[in-house]
């Protein structure tokens, strides 16, 4: 197991999610804080680069992991600092569980790392598509704590803000990525009701993961727990993984089609989830896909 030094050094002024991620990471691996200063000097910069007991993250132009250095502006090629961070880190904090850091990584530390670094000039695509543009991705969420870059005392206390968010963000992502992957054994032991359609005999959080690996498969029936006080037991759920190109039937299609139409407990108007009271109605439904 790597040792992570007490020390991290990264640029002052402006902060960015790459850099903070960073720092949620590797402390969260330490499970302490870190003694954070935050400079361009190239003094200091051009001395602990050349030091392993101090982490250097997003400055000082040198990508050099057995020195803790973790810097990508010296190569339009290299990944942020997250991602760097993370391609060295992440299996240890996922407790070597491959499976789990692949997944924390393509949810969460994929989406910085391709802002930060423009990959496939994203930023163009997300200003096209989201009406905020990137001020709502998790990257505008944490670059907002910024304040006046040249207030160096209120911006490391706006960065420290920021580590906590981004912290927050980490362990929920690895909290549901240990999920997904506890309970694709659910996933595989799955009952085709039709080539298209996936019967499960338990919820699974990972569920559109994993089928998203079968291209044939287009829709999920998976018990969950009644919501509704007047029924006992479980309930069934229907969801679509495509509703524009593989939308559920109309509530009239289905109020029409099934056997008892207060059987169906919701279905919402965007055509992608179904709730009904029982299976029998549930695969009534089935029938009409």
């Amino acid at each position: 197991m790597t040792t992570i030094p007490d020390q991290l050094i990264t640029h002052n002024g402006s902060f960015h999610a790459d850099e903070v991620f960073a720092v949620a990471i590797l402390q969260k691996l330490k499970g302490a804080p870190l003694h954070i200063t935050r400079t361009r000097h190239p003094d200091l910069l051009g001395k602990v680069v050349k030091n392993s007991n101090v982490l250097v993250v997003d400055v000082g132009l040198v990508y050099d992991p057995a020195h803790n250095n973790f810097d990508h502006h010296q190569d339009r090629h290299l990944k942020s600092a997250a991602g760097l961070v993370w391609e060295h880190f992440g299996s240890q904090l996922c407790g070597n569980n491959v499976d789990v850091a692949l997944l924390v990584q393509e949810s969460l530390i994929d989406l910085v790392d391709q802002t930060d670094t423009n990959q496939n000039n994203i930023l163009k695509t997300i200003d096209e598509h989201l009406p905020g543009g990137t001020a709502g991705t998790v990257s505008g969420l944490i670059g907002a704590f910024n304040r006046e870059p040249d207030n160096d005392d209120k911006q490391m206390e706006q960065f420290d803000k920021a580590v906590k968010m981004a912290a927050t963000f980490l362990e929920n992502t690895l909290y549901e990525a240990e999920k997904i992957v506890a309970q694709k054994p659910i996933w595989e032991a799955r009952q085709m009701l039709t080539p298209q359609v996936v019967r499960l005999e338990q919820h699974c959080k990972g569920w559109k993961r994993w089928a998203a690996l079968e291209p044939g498969i287009r829709f999920c029936l998976i018990p969950r727990a009644s919501k509704n006080e007047l029924i006992e037991g479980q309930q069934w759920q229907l969801t679509t993984i495509d509703a524009e190109a593989h939308p559920l039937p109309t509530l009239e299609t289905m109020q029409a089609e099934v056997s008892n139409a207060n059987d169906i407990e919701f279905a919402h108007k965007a055509r992608f989830l179904a709730v009904f009271n029982n299976e029998a109605t549930a695969l009534e439904v089935v029938k009409l896909l």
